[in-house]
């Protein structure tokens, strides 16, 4: 299982409307440098993200939203002609329920090693009155012909919210492993 790393929480602050709606601060997780070769095409890392506001103070949370970015590269075996190279597929798991957050998939062409699911605006917390807690499951695999090789994956998820009425600095937004 991947060490995750916590960076430091960044402020983004942005009033929407009267009655005021606040971005809060985002908080973020990366996993090592992953490798996946033909026996061992997945991997899946199980994280939750918190919104809460800090002890003492009231809030409601408009909504949550997770965004990723998987960067990848492929490496065929020294001295293989062959054109064959494998897909990438990476999928967001609600775990309450098991539903398909979202799902991409790519391959894994050196022009394109980046992948992103940015701004997923689908409303996790919508509504939550004081906390909301979402437990969620990357998963990234290795699809297509069964080519010889190693695919390196690296993930960074950051969670962040929108808070009505409420100050920046009363809310909290943790994403950690489970």
């Amino acid at each position: 299982m991947p060490h995750l790393l916590s960076s430091s929480l960044s402020l983004m602050v942005a009033a929407c409307h009267p009655g005021y709606n606040v971005q809060v601060p985002h908080s973020q997780v990366e996993s090592v440098v992953m490798s996946l070769p033909p026996s061992a095409p997945r991997v899946e890392q199980r994280l939750v993200m918190v919104v809460a506001p800090k002890e003492g103070k009231k809030m409601r949370i408009e909504y949550a939203s997770l965004s990723l970015e998987v960067d990848h590269s492929w490496q065929g075996l020294k001295g293989d002609t062959s054109e064959l190279i494998p897909w990438i597929r990476v999928r967001i798991v609600d775990e309450r329920d098991g539903s398909i957050y979202a799902e991409r998939a790519n391959d894994t062409n050196p022009l394109h090693p980046i992948m992103g699911l940015y701004r997923l605006d689908h409303p996790l917390c919508q509504q939550a009155e004081e906390r909301c807690e979402v437990p969620f499951r990357i998963e990234i695999e290795r699809q297509g012909p069964p080519a010889e090789g190693i695919l390196n994956v690296h993930w960074k998820a950051s969670g962040s919210a929108l808070a009505h009425e409420a100050e920046v600095s009363n809310i909290e937004v943790r994403l950690r492993e489970r």
